[in-house]
């Protein structure tokens, strides 16, 4: 049976969770963040931010993993992507002109800031400047990205370093995924809880978690249903996503296709459970179950 307890100071499941609508926003930011790998970051951002965009919003979704996954994903492979991640966090760059580094998806409403591997190199730099240098994307990137998107996504790598930090920094909210039937990607939501405390303290004073997402769901072994109810045993309901995302081959099958599941199978369990997925986001943005926000032209 797993435990939510943790005997370290500083760790407080309930404050910092999110539990109403979120009031006069222009935009918002939401990192997408979990200790563990394999819990579905990727998955949710793209597939989420896909979405959204699919309900008219503008959606940015920013790829803070070196593994670039969420890029290619988004991106035409053919894409000539002369700005990246790289050059908006090197030390060099002053005063970027972001429409430099922001690329038009694959899909309508969706938006991408790139990464690269290269960008790996950056990480002694960062640290070594810190904490000034934590602040680096929050400084080039979230003025303008809340005045041009309603959402922005950042996918990030699994883990709680660097890229993290700067992610949390930037974030208005902290989605955590969290892998049904997995022990340890419970544990790696724990750590996520506890770091968002900290930069909340330390640097990013309006941080707050915004909901976990159960992710890869399978409601046939005991250990996911367990799982599943030991979450919501742990948390309250509004601390939880209502909309839970099943484990599905066809997510893989579209990732191996270099898409999202809407542009492979529409008719997957897992793409309506993506577009639950952001109805609810969009009640928790605007504080009705009608959709409200600032209507924008879809564009591809």
């Amino acid at each position: 049976m797993l435990v939510f307890q943790d005997d370290k100071p500083g760790l407080r499941l309930g404050p910092p969770l999110h539990g109403g609508a979120i009031e006069d926003a222009v935009g918002v930011v939401i990192a997408v963040v979990n200790n563990k790998g394999g819990v579905g970051k990727t998955t949710a951002a793209c597939n989420l931010a896909h979405a959204v965009g699919l309900r008219g919003r503008r959606v940015l979704v920013v790829d803070l993993d070196p593994q670039a996954n969420a890029t290619a994903l988004l991106l035409p492979h053919n894409l000539d992507r002369r700005y990246s991640l790289y050059e908006l966090l090197a030390p060099e760059t002053k005063a970027p002109s972001l429409t430099k580094f922001i690329y038009p998806s694959k899909y309508d409403g969706v938006f991408c800031l790139p990464n690269v591997p290269e960008t790996a190199s950056l990480e002694p730099e960062l640290i070594l400047g810190a904490p000034a240098s934590f602040l680096r994307l929050r400084r080039h990137l979230r003025d303008y990205a809340l005045r041009e998107f309603d959402f922005v996504i950042i996918d990030n790598p699994p883990n709680l370093g660097t890229f993290v930090l700067c992610a949390l920094n930037t974030a208005d909210f902290a989605l955590v995924p969290v892998k049904a039937g997995s022990a340890f990607s419970v544990a790696g939501l724990l750590k996520a809880v506890r770091l968002v405390n900290e930069v909340r303290t330390q640097s990013n004073n309006d941080l707050r978690v915004l909901r976990l997402l159960i992710n890869q769901v399978d409601k046939r072994t005991l250990i996911s249903r367990s799982l599943t109810e030991q979450l919501f045993k742990a948390f309250r309901k509004d601390q939880i996503f209502r909309t839970s995302i099943p484990g599905n081959t066809a997510f893989e099958q579209a990732e191996a296709a270099g898409a999202t599941i809407f542009r492979y199978n529409p008719r997957a369990t897992g793409a309506r459970a993506f577009e639950k997925l952001a109805q609810e986001l969009l009640e928790i943005y605007s504080g009705s179950t009608i959709p409200l926000g600032r209507p924008h032209d879809v564009q591809s």
